[in-house]
């Protein structure tokens, strides 16, 4: 009975097909830093344009509330980012305060004017994990470039073809000139029919007679 009982339960379960990028739950640092990436944009250059401190991005990215020196800022900064990079500012800080388990502090109380900081042995715990610096994740600055990442194959042959022409049409104008220096001036014995007709003595009458 009980290996009865099993089968039917193998079989009543439908087979799981392939899963796709949907069917994964994404956290709210993954979507972040994803539209960042989108946008082409580092964590200095979010610094410099939104006046927000990289570090306190990077915590927004890691829903780590514990690296804000005042927790009563974290809802604009969290706003201000997700309308940088066209997200909803009220669900991303919904979703901010579920994954890191942080609440707003109204009024004159004792969490809105400064955040309680976690003893040594906690922050030792969480180690790698906030550590923007170490993690490869979310760079200060963009990955850099080898030399030859920036040259496309058609500009190398655009490049071969002009510098051929170039050495085509000065190959010509050598030839031409070497041509030009082999061409030899003969003197002309006869007298140009120009310089002949403009002789003065030659409408002169000539005296017959001599001088009695």
């Amino acid at each position: 009975m009980i290996g009865r009982r099993a089968n039917k339960a193998t079989e009543d379960q439908e087979p799981e097909g392939p899963k796709g990028f949907d069917d994964f739950e994404l956290k709210l640092g993954d979507v972040l830093r994803g539209e960042r990436a989108t946008h082409g944009k580092s964590l200095l250059d979010v610094q410099r344009e939104l006046r927000i401190k990289a570090s306190y991005i990077a915590a927004i990215e890691n829903c780590d509330p514990h690296a804000f020196d005042t927790p009563g800022f974290i809802a604009g900064y969290v706003r201000s980012y997700a309308r940088y990079l066209n997200l909803d500012p009220d669900d991303t800080f919904r979703a901010f305060c579920e994954e890191s388990g942080f609440a707003v502090a109204h009024g004159m109380s004792a969490e809105a004017s400064s955040l309680k900081k976690s003893s040594d042995d906690d922050r030792i715990a969480i180690g790698a994990a906030t550590d923007i610096f170490a993690d490869p994740k979310t760079p200060f600055v963009p990955a850099g470039s080898s030399v030859w990442s920036g040259i496309e194959p058609g500009a190398i042959g655009s490049s071969l073809v002009l510098v051929a022409l170039i050495g085509a049409i000065g190959f010509g104008g050598w030839t031409v000139l070497q041509e030009i220096q082999r061409v030899q001036v003969a003197p002309v014995d006869q007298t140009p029919v120009v310089l002949s007709n403009l002789d003065p003595l030659d409408n002169v009458p000539v005296a017959d007679g001599g001088v009695d």
